[in-house]
C-alpha cells in the first residue's frame, strides 16, 4: 500500500489533520503552527508534466510518442498545441490580415493607377 505524507505548506510540519471540506477540497489544519490550508499536491505534478510536453513539442516529438512518455492522453495533447498556435480566422492565410486576401491591397484608397 502506498501512503502520501501530508506537509502543512506554511510551516513544513507533519502535525496535519482533516478537517471537513469547501468546494470539494479537503482542508487540513495545522496543530503546530495554527493555520489551515488546501492540501494540493497534484497540481504541482500535473504542472510538472504539462512543462514536460511542452519541451517535448517544441523538440518536434508527435503526439503518440509524448502520450507514452508522460502518460497524458493524446486528446489532452492536441488540445494544448491547438491552444498554443496563434489564432487566425477561417478563409485567411497566416500572413494576411483578416480584411484582406493574399492577392489585394490593404487599403482601398489605392487604386494602382496613376
Amino acid at each position: 500500500m502506498v501512503f502520501t505524507q501530508h506537509l502543512c505548506v506554511h510551516c513544513g510540519s507533519q502535525h496535519i489533520r482533516r478537517n471537513g471540506h469547501n468546494r470539494g477540497r479537503a482542508k487540513y489544519p495545522c496543530k503546530a503552527g495554527g493555520r489551515q490550508g488546501y492540501f494540493t499536491p497534484a497540481s504541482v505534478e500535473k504542472a510538472h508534466k504539462l512543462a514536460q510536453v511542452d519541451k517535448l513539442l517544441v523538440e518536434r516529438n508527435s503526439q503518440r510518442s509524448i502520450a507514452r512518455v508522460t502518460g497524458i492522453s493524446r486528446m489532452t495533447i492536441a488540445k494544448r498545441i491547438k491552444k498554443s498556435l496563434p489564432s487566425t480566422s477561417p478563409g485567411t492565410s497566416p500572413g494576411t490580415s483578416p480584411g484582406t486576401s493574399p492577392g489585394t491591397s490593404p487599403s482601398p484608397s489605392y487604386s494602382g493607377v496613376g
